[in-house]
């Protein structure tokens, strides 16, 4: 087993997590929970990175059958959780729900409301992908004022910012821009801080506002934690660019993007976003090789949804069909206050537009 860990990349994340695995089952006088949890858990997280849940639900399905809940609670809450998430990736709802009915038991039995709560937000992401919005939202609700009463004021956040969620499905999104914002504010953990900043920015790209949803975004290009964000940042840059007919900056942020070695979906999204832009600034011809791009991409790695859209824009473009950008919209009074906050961050930043 030793030789075939050895045999990985190393510069892969997971040899260094498998080796440490080795080497504490092999140095272990007889097998222990405590000592091999952390590495599984850990090895689920490397395999979330890479997307492969099926794997990943198969190493915390095991880690679940071997653990005692009543003597590793903890363990048990994470390790079914993590379960259920997988299966929640992969589309199998309803073990993903068994899962974290598992994991909200043991945690109830040991008294951890705090992971209790996370197990009723995950049933309220699945509530959404079933297309339950009401249910979700009854969820939600009742999470967040537990943990108001509780004084959770981190879990109130988590709970906030899946409410805003619902609110941007639902399409209300002056709703989901003051619900995102009261989760930014509570919420500490960076990378989280990062998530619900950039459904900021893409809230009030759909209201229009583009001036607020341009300032979260030079933010996360410049600050955030994940260099995916800073890449997604990036694009959704570009894409504001060609909105307003900024078609120096457009290429700007075009040109950076191509020099970079890019994840294969963000490399479809950056191509058929270049033929969006390239649509909308009248270069066409630029437009369908972008759009070719984005599908050839796409069908290597069955981004299927992409591979529908990009097609659609050349058939649009073989039509000779109009493609023009709405006008920006003002800014509702309602969510004044979280536009001029987006600006402080950018200023507190040191970022010009």
């Amino acid at each position: 087993m030793r030789l075939a860990v050895e045999a990985i990349d190393p510069g892969t994340p997971v040899r260094s997590i498998l080796l440490g695995l080795v080497e504490t089952v092999a140095s272990a006088e007889r097998m222990d929970v405590d000592l091999l949890a952390p590495h599984l858990m850990a090895y689920g997280r490397v395999l979330d990175f890479d997307a492969q849940w099926e794997l990943g639900a198969d190493v915390m399905s095991t880690l679940v059958s071997y653990i005692q809940p009543g003597e590793h609670a903890d363990v048990a809450t994470d390790a079914n959780m993590r379960l259920g998430y997988c299966h929640r990736m992969l589309g199998r709802l309803d073990e993903a729900a068994a899962a974290y009915g598992a994991a909200a038991h043991i945690a109830a039995a040991s008294g951890d409301l705090v992971k209790v709560l996370r197990a009723r937000v995950a049933d309220a992401k699945l509530a959404m992908a079933r297309g339950n919005l009401p249910d979700a939202e009854a969820i939600l609700d009742e999470a967040i004022a537990r943990a108001e009463a509780n004084r959770l004021p981190a879990m109130r956040a988590i709970a906030l910012h899946d409410r805003a969620a619902v609110a941007y499905a639902r399409g209300d999104y002056e709703g989901a821009v003051s619900l995102a914002y009261d989760a930014l504010r509570d919420t500490e953990d960076p990378t989280a801080r990062d998530r619900v900043l950039a459904d900021i920015a893409a809230t009030f790209t759909q209201l229009g506002v583009r001036s607020a949803a341009r300032d979260a975004l030079l933010v996360l290009a410049a600050t955030a934690q994940e260099q995916y964000t800073r890449w997604m940042s990036a694009i959704n840059l570009m894409e504001l660019a060609s909105l307003d007919g900024m078609e120096l900056v457009f290429e700007q942020y075009r040109r950076e993007l191509a020099r970079a070695v890019l994840p294969p979906d963000l490399a479809a999204s950056f191509q058929f976003s270049a033929g969006q832009g390239y649509r909308l600034l009248g270069r066409h011809d630029a437009a369908r090789g972008a759009f070719q791009r984005a599908i050839t991409i796409a069908l290597r790695h069955r981004f299927n949804q992409i591979v529908f859209q990009a097609e659609e824009s050349l058939a649009e473009l073989d039509r000779g069909e109009q493609f023009a950008a709405a006008a920006a919209a003002s800014v509702p009074s309602s969510v004044r206050t979280v536009a001029h906050a987006m600006g402080e961050l950018r200023e507190l930043a040191g970022i010009d537009r």
